[in-house]
């Protein structure tokens, strides 16, 4: 260093700073009554642990409690608590001291008196002293009032307007704590209604385990009953062994909003106390019917809490997107926050929550599968599309993943079945698992493209859903058995029956006629391996990008160039040896023509799809006229 240099603090402009935090740190004006009470029952819990090492506190029998007082005639709030309370140097430094926080000092002093080594359950919510600010958000003035509970100090008055300064003088507060005055801002009147304090009490600080009494008097001085608005018990504090599954209902409709229709109950649920290496508590659920928004960007997800404190109404950091149908709350001791309390950071702590969560989550839907299976197929058509998403986004699970996927089939005569249960009944000399891709069951139940398997009483999966065309992707092989497309290359199935590659030259003719006259639609027509009832269909190359999956890009507007595919042809089909054998004598006939069509025609159809429905609908007629004799 220049040993010229002069070093210098850091300055700031205090009411530019100042304007910031009230502005800018919190989204929503509402935010700054939490903050004041989460600040009070910090008091509370300051005073409760001190008094156990402390007996000399002044007002050691003091009931603990939070105090709201709405007076709309002078327009102010109060909020007053029987805590810890401050003394003169407390103040000027907590209150003058701008990202200064006097909990975060207060809990390294706990930690350093603990030497029994069990921790005191402080349940501290301010770690960095900016939430008091929040009020200029909704007051031109704020007094403080506060008397230590430590002897010997006197009680004090803190005062500010905002503007980046602020007095401290006494004040003649006789019981330990702190009371709060906000002079309410003429837009700000809202927060003097009981039912908008109530609203917000409720929302945020509705777990608070220590009773808060709401009390307001109208613009004409008359005060209505002080009552408490919170609970002040948070639910899933709760041990699981006292609680019924009554219980358990009737905090799933308080999650879900307040009203659950009949058959909407809950499939599952899972009740986690974990205390390491992280410490917190989780109450999930897994809803009876999807969420109306499941599908949409701004969906609801779990509520977080902070001690008991609202924190985020949706958190969607808590567990991966495959897993949002979820939903419950999560309360953590030790997630730290940034200093607003409404953006959460990157920090292990987080992470190792939503690993556990995942984790347990995951095992809650396994044991749901192979315990309750009836309730489980209720979870896989209601979320089974959105699981599937886990195994192209989150390798880390692959394993649980994968035993959860589930298909209807071939066999299942509409029962839900495991790749575990596909591979355990499989045939002696069976080498592969077979799947087709399609827009339904019902479409895909009737494609020509299972015969061959059906022949042979090889199972085949249906997968019908959009993402089922990635899932494949995914999961090229299981238990080392190949999934492989009924639709996509040559399905070669050998048989003892079938006729060798070169005993199908009876069928060459109507194979080279075919090739020139749908030289422009098709990449090549040869003779089936997997055809035994149908006369033809339309297959996909191995490997290459799917019919399904070419219509699924489509309908997201996606360009993609349609792609030419093959026409199988049945040699074994009594119309495609019939028109074979026309070709072959008699080339020149026209009625070749027009039953090559119908052939490509017939497979299109299956697929539902046909370029030309009128063109068609004249080849059948023209082979039924032929047909017809008088």
């Amino acid at each position: 260093m220049n040993e010229k240099a002069e070093k210098h603090e850091f300055k700031a402009e205090v009411s530019a700073l100042l304007r910031l935090v009230t502005n800018s740190l919190y989204t929503n004006r509402e935010i700054f009554l939490r903050e004041l009470l989460s600040n009070a029952s910090d008091a509370l819990d300051k005073a409760r642990f001190q008094g156990l090492v402390d007996s000399t506190l002044r007002d050691r029998d003091a009931k603990a409690a939070i105090q709201v007082h709405a007076d709309e005639q002078n327009g102010v709030l109060v909020i007053e608590d029987t805590g810890i309370g401050m003394t003169r140097d407390e103040v000027a430094l907590n209150l003058g001291t701008i990202a200064h926080s006097g909990t975060l000092n207060f809990l390294e002093r706990a930690k350093a008196q603990q030497e029994s080594g069990q921790k005191p359950d402080l349940n501290l919510i301010g770690q960095f002293g900016v939430g008091f600010y929040s009020a200029f958000m909704v007051a031109d003035r704020i007094d403080v009032y506060s008397l230590s509970a430590v002897p010997g100090h006197e009680a004090v008055h803190w005062s500010s307007t905002g503007d980046g300064t602020f007095e401290i003088g006494p004040s003649e507060r006789e019981i330990r704590g702190t009371r709060i005055e906000l002079h309410i801002k003429q837009d700000a009147k809202e927060f003097l209604e009981r039912y908008r304090l109530e609203s917000i009490i409720r929302r945020y600080s509705n777990y608070v385990m220590h009773p808060i009494r709401l009390q307001v008097a109208d613009k004409d001085g008359k005060e209505d009953e002080e009552k408490q608005v919170n609970e002040a018990t948070a639910f899933w504090m709760r041990s699981a062994k006292e609680l019924s599954q009554d219980d358990y209902m009737a905090f799933y409709k308080h999650v879900m909003g307040g009203f659950v229709m009949p058959g909407d109950e809950p499939l599952g649920h899972l009740h986690i106390h974990a205390d390491a290496p992280i410490q917190f508590v989780a109450l999930l659920y897994v809803p009876g019917k999807p969420p109306a928004d499941l599908f949409q960007e701004d969906r609801k997800s779990l509520q977080l809490f902070a001690r008991r404190v609202l924190i985020i109404e949706n958190c969607d950091k808590l567990l991966p997107p495959y897993l949002r149908f979820v939903r419950g709350v999560v309360d953590s001791e030790d997630l730290p926050l940034n200093v607003s309390r409404e953006m959460l950071q990157e920090h292990n702590t987080l992470n190792a929550i939503r690993r556990q969560l995942t984790r347990k989550t995951l095992k809650l839907l396994a044991d749901t599968a192979s315990e309750r299976p009836d309730d489980y197929t209720k979870v896989w058509d209601n979320f089974g599309a959105v699981l599937k998403e886990g195994l192209h986004t989150d390798g880390g699970h692959q394993e649980e993943l994968v035993g959860l996927l589930r298909f209807r089939s071939s066999h299942s005569d509409g029962k839900l079945i495991s790749l575990a249960d596909y591979v355990a009944a499989m045939p002696e000399g069976q080498d592969a698992i077979y799947y087709i891709t399609g827009e339904s069951q019902e479409s895909v139940a009737i494609s020509p493209h299972l015969e061959a398997c059906k022949a042979r009483g090889y199972q085949v999966l249906f997968m019908t859903d959009p993402i089922d065309e990635w899932v494949v992707q995914d999961l090229p092989n299981y238990k080392e058995k190949p999934l492989r497309s009924v639709t996509q290359g040559d399905l070669d199935m050998p048989d003892k029956d079938d006729k060798k590659d070169e005993d199908r030259a009876d069928i060459a003719p109507v194979l080279g006629k075919a090739r020139d006259l749908l030289s422009n639609r098709v990449k090549d027509v040869r003779a089936s391996k997997r055809l035994r009832e149908s006369a033809s269909c339309l297959v996909d190359d191995e490997g290459g990008l799917s019919r399904n999956m070419e219509r699924i890009l489509k309908a997201a507007r996606q360009n993609v160039p349609t792609r030419q595919r093959i026409l199988e042809l049945n040699p074994d089909h009594p119309f495609v040896q019939a028109v074979s054998k026309i070709a072959a004598e008699n080339p020149g006939d026209e009625r070749v023509g027009t039953w090559v069509e119908l052939l490509y025609d017939q497979a299109a159809l299956a697929e539902g799809v046909v370029a030309d429905p009128a063109g068609m609908v004249k080849r059948i007629q023209a082979v039924l006229n032929s047909s017809v004799k008088p």
